[in-house]
């Protein structure tokens, strides 16, 4: 085969796609080994200036060429295509075309499940047979049989499935639902199929998995979701699938509950319901309903008319009854309405009747509501509120909210559960054309610009709250003058948070080149660490690192290191940290560089290696202390009293200790001084000396109290049950951990939870009863399966013999 041409990446549009061309390529550079592409890529980075320490090997290169990767090298494959091909201008293609379908794949990730249905549509009309056919189906459903509604677009697949689970409901068969919008077949290629993986996580949270606690891997979340579905009477509801591969993965298993998917496709293994459009004698009936039955009694054949106009579509129908009645059209003839109807569909780009009825409704609005209908197709997420209009539209918060009221009642756009607002695949399509016809570029960019500013600053303040002890490791976010929520504490904030999460993440993908993506993940960072969004940090912190300036830049690879950390991958962690300092050494950004340092330093303790942790942590002191970074030097000496103390120097992490304690009263933060006495405590408690870890733990027990910070009141707790234990002093031992175990499942920690249960079982056995220790350590083995970690031999030799015991 031959080419005279090379391959054009533009074809591709999903990564899969995209290495596909990457290997025409190869072929059409002549077929060079993977150790001759990897000289080659090793000379460009040479003569570039780059280290000896990044150079590539074969494997490296051949791993470009495979599809199984979840996120390319964007800097090595770029590189292999210039050696292949070293024309300025075909890179800057690959470089487009990887940004692109990078974008559709991190986009996947988004979704936001909902415990409990949306509400029910009004004015219901016929499927008699079909309800009959789902209700029997999911009535008499053993676990994780799955029934399924498909049909066209506009149809009526979700306003059934919705019915059907409320009728349910209602009925006493379910106790709740959970129901989530998979985005199988959306107008905007920017935002494709959800990943099954980002809906289980969300399943996860709702059904009360804490962050931390929900598996990396998309067989981990599977079967943590298998268990945490069993026993529940508990309705699954998919809509808007795209294929067996994205279902698959979210069914329970025969101890859960059944399955509702709608699609526009047939799905093998289902119970399926075909939904065609309304019989003639449906349509009528839901206008009767609607429009009224006297005005379509006077005019039935009219009325007949207008339907099949309509296709007897529901959405299409819905629409035509809202400008039916309508104030300014209550005085006419259904005649006239048909008359119109035909007038619009003549003219229409696309002649089907859910545009005619799309058209006539959207015609009927003032320009403020037109605009914003046009703005809200552009949106990159999946809903927004009142707040997120304002900042789209560039109006006030009450005529944004009188906007969204308006297109409500158009039957335009959705309201969902907490005052958020989404637009169905056929009107978004519908928006996104018209913008593309009635709005100048220039000002669809100056409005998503505009909600960029609006989500970047309201994100800070936000985080603020939030997490304010880092307020001044945050960059400052200039107030684009927009209104903002209420956010004046960390509960508020944290409400916020989650609810904008998706959007807060989409954002910083869309807004790289303007520089919002760096901005938002430095700003986010804390927020994703502590709440356990592996996968959402992981966009949003690989979207920075292609910021033009090389501070952002070098953040987001510190928060990239630190995320896959999170998660074991220390190797890889440590790569981005060194990317991370080399990117500060180059700007000379001083704090960034200390930064990178303290990052390393806690890398290489998590993996064991004290000795090389206790290296960047003492550079990473010197350099707070050049450049009078507080802050930076007290965590800089926290992780060095760490480390000595891991190291068996007792008498030098209690010096670190100390001196950070000093900084933390100069600075009067309470809750950073609690856990510095818990740090000293614990040096205490390692070196044998447990009546003086007592005495801190019980200072950082009372801080705690005095600030409300719950989680170090946890930690202190668990920490005081410990000593007690060691001093004899069972009964307080288990004062405490009942104390710490009432904490721990408010909060939601399996690990904290593991810990209080494994100490009453010590506390129990010491006093002898085996019977009352028990319970503990099946509960302590329990919270390990949970977590996906392996069970500790304590609590396995706990487990066995209580039920020797236990005959």
């Amino acid at each position: 085969m031959a080419f005279t041409e090379p391959p054009d990446p533009g074809q591709a549009r999903t990564l899969a796609e995209l290495i596909a061309q990457l290997r025409l390529l190869k072929a059409w550079a002549g077929g060079p080994s993977y150790k001759q592409i990897a000289e080659g890529v090793n000379r460009l980075w040479t003569a570039a200036g780059r280290p000896p320490a990044e150079r590539t090997a074969r494997t490296t290169v051949a791993d470009c060429f495979n599809t199984g990767r979840a996120r390319p090298n964007t800097d090595l494959l770029l590189a292999v295509v210039e050696v292949l091909y070293p024309d300025p201008g075909y890179v800057a293609r690959w470089q487009d075309m990887l940004r692109v379908v990078r974008s559709r794949a991190e986009a996947a990730s988004f979704v936001q499940a909902q415990l409990g249905l949306p509400e029910a549509i009004p004015h219901f009309t016929g499927r008699r047979t079909d309800l009959a056919r789902l209700r029997a189906a999911l009535g008499d459903a053993v676990g994780g049989q799955v029934s399924a509604i498909a049909g066209m677009a506009g149809v009526g697949k979700t306003g059934l499935a919705v019915h059907v689970g409320h009728e349910l409901l209602h009925a006493g068969r379910f106790d709740n639902a959970l129901f989530v919008n998979l985005r199988g077949f959306h107008p905007d290629p920017g935002q494709p199929p959800v990943d099954p993986a980002a809906v289980l996580d969300s399943f996860l949270r709702l059904l009360g998995v804490p962050g931390h606690a929900v598996p990396a891997d998309l067989p981990g979340k599977t079967r943590v979701y298998r268990e945490r579905s069993a026993g529940r009477r508990l309705l699954v509801v998919l809509d808007n699938a795209h294929s067996e591969d994205q279902v698959r993965p979210l069914l329970p298993d025969e101890r859960g509950g059944p399955v509702l998917v709608t699609s526009r496709i047939a799905l093998p293994g289902t119970a399926q319901v075909w939904l065609d459009v309304l019989s003639p004698d449906e349509a009528l009936a839901y206008l009767r309903r609607t429009v009224g039955a006297e005005r379509v009694d006077r005019e039935p054949g009219v009325a007949r008319r207008i339907t099949a106009e309509l296709g007897r579509l529901p959405l299409a129908l819905t629409l035509a009854a809202l400008r039916m009645t309508a104030p300014a059209h209550r005085s006419w003839l259904l005649a006239d309405h048909l008359e119109r109807l035909e007038q619009r569909r003549a003219h229409l780009r696309l002649d089907n009747a859910v545009d005619a009825s799309i058209s006539l409704s959207y015609d009927q609005l003032g320009e403020p509501e037109r605009r914003a209908l046009r703005l809200l197709s552009l949106h990159p997420g999946a809903d927004l509120d009142a707040y997120g209009i304002a900042a789209l539209a560039g109006t006030g918060l009450d005529e944004a909210t009188r906007t969204a009221d308006r297109l409500v009642a158009a039957s335009l756009v959705r309201r969902r559960e907490g005052d958020r607002f989404e637009l169905h695949d056929l009107v978004r399509a519908f928006g996104m054309a018209r913008a593309e016809d009635e709005d100048v570029s220039a000002g669809r960019r100056a409005a998503l610009t505009g909600l960029l500013d609006y989500y970047t600053f309201a994100a800070a303040t936000a985080m603020d709250h939030y997490a304010p002890r880092v307020r001044g490791h945050r960059p400052p976010v200039p107030d684009p003058g927009l209104p903002i929520p209420v956010l004046t504490d960390r509960e508020r904030a944290a409400a916020w948070l989650d609810a904008e999460r998706a959007n807060l993440v989409g954002a910083g993908i869309h807004g790289v080149s303007s520089g919002h993506a760096g901005l938002l993940s430095r700003i986010l960072f804390r927020y994703l660490q502590t709440g356990g969004y592996i996968g959402e940090a992981l966009v949003l912190h690989t979207s920075a690192t292609e910021s033009a300036d090389p501070v952002a830049r070098g953040h987001a690879l510190v928060s990239l290191a630190a995320t896959h950390s999170q998660v074991g991958r220390y190797e890889v962690a440590t790569r981005f940290a060194e990317q991370a300092l080399d990117c500060f050494r180059g700007a000379e950004d001083r704090w960034g560089e200390c930064r990178a340092l303290g990052t390393l330093g806690a890398i290489a303790s998590w993996n064991a290696d004290f000795a090389r942790s206790a290296e960047f942590q003492r550079e990473a002191l010197t350099l707070a202390r050049e450049v009078r970074d507080r802050s930076g030097e007290r965590t800089a000496l926290t992780n060095l009293g760490y480390v000595y103390g891991r190291l068996g120097w007792y008498a030098e992490a209690l010096e670190f200790h100390t001196k950070a304690l000093v900084i933390d009263q100069q600075t009067g933060d309470l809750c950073d001084t609690g856990r510095t006495l818990l740090n000293i405590g614990d040096t205490h408690l390692r070196s044998g000396r447990h009546a003086e870890a007592c005495g801190y733990f019980r200072r950082a027990t009372a801080i705690a109290e005095q600030a409300g910070d719950r989680d170090l009141h946890l930690e202190a707790l668990l920490c005081l049950a410990d000593a007690s234990l060691e001093l004899g002093d069972t009964a307080h031992a288990r004062t405490a951990h009942e104390c710490a175990l009432a904490i721990a499942a408010d909060l939601g920690s399996l690990h904290a939870a593991a810990r209080a249960h494994t100490g009453l079982a010590r506390a129990l056995t010491a006093t002898g009863d085996p019977e009352g220790a028990r319970e503990h350590w099946r509960a302590a083995r329990d919270h390990h399966r949970e977590l996906g970690l392996p069970e500790p031999a304590e609590v396995t030799a706990g487990v066995g013999c209580s039920v020797a015991a236990g005959g």
